[in-house]
């Protein structure tokens, strides 16, 4: 039993030895790219609140604010925007004293979004527009449009990928290697595009004397983007 047993054990080795020898000799890179670019559209998140002592009441006054946003949106004459509503909330107003509780009514709330496809002067007569709506509070965020986002994450694997090859060359070069290649490309999709928030703000103007017109000014985003190279390479006989 001894001499079999002996025998596999040295053709495994002999294999295992025979795989660890024939590995293929390798360079590993990663590519990296960035672009700046511009932002091509916004959302404003509004916010409205309303409370009394009814749940009825509360309600109605919610409507009526929603009501009031939508008909100045569409009295305004703009165009170019999409507005949905969502996140419709009635909840117990209760107030905290001293350690102790009591319900004083309710609030019911609602986020309305409005979704601007542009930067520039429409962005601001809109927001101008929410400005003398009602009593509200919003955000503005500066977005990527999704067929901007897909054109540059296109560019953006184009440029990882060479800033691979350049870096591969560089160094096969310093190692006096003639030929590389392709050996596994190891990719698991770009950086998301975060929303930049740019300004909240919660008021009402009192008359028009008073409206103030607000600077918006997006500024430049990075992207980036990274792929993981594995080049290969015939070694040169001793």
């Amino acid at each position: 039993m001894k001499t079999p047993l002996l025998f596999f054990s040295l053709a495994l080795f002999g294999t295992l030895f025979h795989g660890f020898s024939q590995e293929l000799p390798q360079i590993s890179v990663v590519g990296q790219s960035e672009i700046q670019v511009m932002p091509d559209q916004a959302m404003l998140t509004v916010t409205l609140r309303a409370k009394a002592m009814e749940t009825v009441t509360a309600t109605a006054e919610l409507n009526k604010k929603a009501k009031e946003v939508t008909m100045a949106l569409e009295n305004s004459g703009l165009s170019g925007y999409e507005l949905t509503a969502e996140n419709y909330y009635v909840n117990v107003h209760r107030v905290y004293v001293k350690g102790s509780s009591r319900d004083s009514g309710y609030v019911a709330s609602q986020t309305l979004k409005v979704l601007v496809r542009d930067t520039g002067d429409k962005l601001l007569s809109i927001v101008q527009t929410l400005h003398g709506a009602t009593d509200l509070g919003f955000q503005l965020s500066y977005q990527l449009s999704a067929e901007k986002k897909k054109r540059y994450a296109e560019e953006l694997v184009r440029l990882a990928i060479a800033d691979a090859r350049r870096k591969a060359e560089a160094i096969a070069g310093a190692l006096d290697i003639e030929d590389i290649f392709v050996h596994r490309v190891t990719y698991q999709g770009g950086e998301s595009f975060e929303p930049v928030l740019y300004r909240a703000k919660g008021m009402r103007m009192e008359s028009d004397e008073a409206a103030v017109p607000p600077t918006l000014q997006p500024g430049e985003q990075t992207l980036s983007e990274r792929v993981q190279i594995v080049y290969t390479f015939t070694q040169k006989a001793p």
